[in-house]
């Protein structure tokens, strides 16, 4: 690795043990308490999902009583068991927060992970979004060290290997380790990272889960580190450390630790719109516009997108026939055909398509007439302003063509009202429309009144502040 990259696990360390709340910009305090409210809903979106079931029945079984909460029961546990599955269900049905440039998802490992914690220490709202901005903005410069590439060319997850050491972080931070125990925590969790993007090729719903083993992870390391083990101090960037093992050549160090702690990445994370991949998002906004100016299903004789080559690669292999949920949110041709065919990419379309074992045959015919390209003004705006471009070729008529942004994204960023609307339309059925009232209002003074953090999923700490 090159000098300039030396001492990078030391210093990140050092960012995650020493890092304290009047030392975090306002907007960055700001943006930590949206990523909770948005991981709320997709935590309440995801709780009820196989995997989630799957996880939550694992833990109970295998974990030890605690007080932390666990989403879908009452049984608490100690945080690695409990944040194992919230993590689980937060990134369990494609709702979780996406950075752009850094081509991450940050908040499915670090906002359960401060949670758990948060209900075992009691601790308040400012220690947690101190956290949740350490972990956060670990995860970031991870992925703007080392992605796209570690994914498209080395086949990665970047959910759970970044993951893990952006829970890490998040933990010392909120636990208050030295430097000495921090670093060799960040080397535990490197050393606990891992995760591949087969299920894009030939499905399975292991994705779900790299966000639970994340935040799992993370705290197990800081637990360990705490109890004396110790870790390479180069874990990150030395001969043979986490770098060069999963991002290979193209990999730039430097931005892991270039004006880390002056300089905030925090304002790229979007939040999703739909229950789908992060990169279906801009072409279904597009398709989405030729939807209002009156196309249906049955006049397109092809769909061709132009997107980028991220997006291209993650999303355009599955194709027209899924076998699993994973396929569905994953395809971007299912996904824009079903926009014509059902009229939405949520939670209960994907539920129709999967009652119907993936076969709406509507869907599938014209799934079947979407092309995938690679476009170079797309591609080239990747890192900071996704789009996508639609091409429509209709059966009888002119061919229409429409370009868009993905809403929710940092070029369209959600109000809080309708990050609220969002939480409302995951979580009501399952807990009621006043308490996710109450939860928005309650989460939303958390930058601005130091209020109890704990009890967040249960109610409890909500309710009692009414």
């Amino acid at each position: 690795m090159p000098s300039n990259a030396t001492r990078t696990t030391e210093k990140l360390a050092s960012f995650a043990a020493t890092l304290i709340w009047d030392r975090v910009p306002a907007d960055v305090r700001e943006q930590a308490a949206r990523q909770v409210l948005d991981g709320f809903a997709a935590m309440h979106a995801g709780s009820k999902r196989p995997w989630t079931n799957a996880a939550r029945a694992f833990a109970v079984s295998e974990g030890a009583s605690g007080r932390s909460s666990v989403i879908g029961t009452d049984v608490k546990l100690r945080p690695a068991h409990a944040a194992f599955v919230n993590a689980t269900a937060m990134h369990g049905f494609e709702l979780d927060d996406y950075h752009v440039s850094a081509a991450v998802h940050a908040g499915c490992a670090v906002v359960p992970t401060v949670l758990a914690l948060a209900d075992d220490l009691g601790v308040g709202s400012h220690a947690a979004l101190t956290a949740i901005a350490v972990g956060t903005e670990t995860i970031i410069r991870f992925g703007l060290a080392m992605s796209p590439e570690m994914t498209q060319d080395r086949g990665f997850h970047v959910t759970s290997a970044f993951g893990a050491l952006g829970a890490a972080a998040a933990a010392v931070n909120l636990l208050g380790l030295d430097r000495q125990t921090a670093q060799h925590a960040l080397g535990v969790a490197a050393a606990q990272a891992g995760g591949t993007t087969e299920f894009t090729r030939s499905g399975g719903e292991i994705k779900r889960v790299h966000a639970g083993f994340a935040a799992s992870n993370g705290i197990r390391s800081v637990d360990l580190a705490r109890l004396g083990l110790t870790a390479p101090l180069e874990s990150i960037e030395g001969e043979r450390g986490f770098a060069q093992a999963f991002g290979g050549r193209r990999v730039h160090l430097p931005h892991l630790t270039n004006e880390l702690g002056g300089k905030w990445h925090l304002a790229g994370l979007g939040i999703k719109s739909w229950s789908t991949c992060t990169g279906n998002h801009a072409p279904i906004a597009a398709l989405e516009l030729l939807r209002h100016e009156g196309l249906k299903a049955a006049d397109v004789d092809s769909i061709t997108v132009y997107t980028d080559r991220t997006t291209a690669e993650h999303c355009g292999h599955v194709g027209a026939q899924v076998k699993d949920m994973t396929g569905a949110q994953f395809s971007l041709h299912l996904s824009l055909a079903m926009r014509l065919v059902l009229g939405g990419n949520d939670p209960e379309h994907y539920a129709a398509m999967e009652a119907a074992n993936f076969g709406i045959p509507e869907v599938i015919h014209l799934a079947n007439k979407v092309n995938i390209e690679i476009g170079e003004e797309e591609d080239k705006a990747f890192a900071v302003t996704p789009s996508a471009r639609i091409v429509v070729r209709r059966v009888r008529g002119a061919t229409m063509t429409s370009k868009a942004l993905a809403p929710g994204g940092p070029t369209r960023p959600f109000t809080w009202d309708e990050l609220g609307q969002k939480v409302h339309a995951c979580a009501d059925s399952l807990i009621g429309a006043d308490s996710v009232r109450g939860t928005v209002q309650f989460v939303r003074s958390w930058p601005t009144t130091d209020l109890p953090a704990s009890g967040l999923l249960s109610g409890a700490v909500r309710a009692a502040h009414e």
